[in-house]
């Protein structure tokens, strides 16, 4: 059997092979939207949070490109797992914390903020809007939430009270939303 494998796209890792969730449900961010990210995001010196992380890519892309720190959380155990040994594989485990948990509960319940929060959740099971209704619970005024979603899942306009979409980005099924949060007055 050939174990399938990622490579990170950009950075000081670049090349770098890192395993893949074995679950047939788990989606993979594609090398097209991560050297776009790194392009586009300034992850020097950031601490940031890669929440529904599946194998931990793109948060091992956040790393390669200068993140000091970076929090992966995902409910599944495989998951959970394959990011154990994916940073211990990049000798990066000192740069990462791994928390198994909802994603919705970890942003309700989260004592801290992110400078970078990116998440991917599962399409077409419904928790988009309930991510976007939480995350700016972790962010500071200055921190950016990224959300991968699909076309046919963006946040509702019921979901932005908290956050505003300041970019968007196209790929194919697959939008990269750019958030920032709003200032309550």
């Amino acid at each position: 059997m050939v174990r399938k494998m990622l490579t990170i796209e950009s950075g000081f890792l670049r090349g770098k092979k890192v395993d893949i969730v074995n679950d047939s449900r788990t989606r993979y961010t594609s090398a097209i939207v991560r050297r776009s990210l790194a392009n586009m995001v300034d992850f020097e010196n950031k601490v940031c949070a890669d929440v529904c992380c599946g194998s931990g890519i793109v948060g091992f892309e956040m790393i390669s490109n200068g993140a000091v720190h970076v929090t992966f959380v995902d409910t599944s155990n495989l998951s959970i797992a394959t990011v154990k040994r994916n940073s211990k594989s990049l000798s990066v485990e000192n740069q990462v914390s791994i928390v198994k948990n909802d994603a919705r509960k970890f942003l309700e319940l989260y004592n801290g903020t992110f400078d970078i929060i990116y998440s991917d959740p599962p399409y077409e099971l419904g928790i988009v809007d309930e991510i976007v209704k939480r995350v700016h619970n972790v962010m500071s005024e200055n921190s950016i939430f990224i959300l991968q979603c699909s076309k046919r899942e963006k946040p509702s306009e019921n979901a932005l009270k908290s956050i505003k979409i300041t970019k968007e980005r196209d790929y194919g099924d697959t939008f990269l939303l750019f958030f920032e949060k709003t200032l309550k007055v």
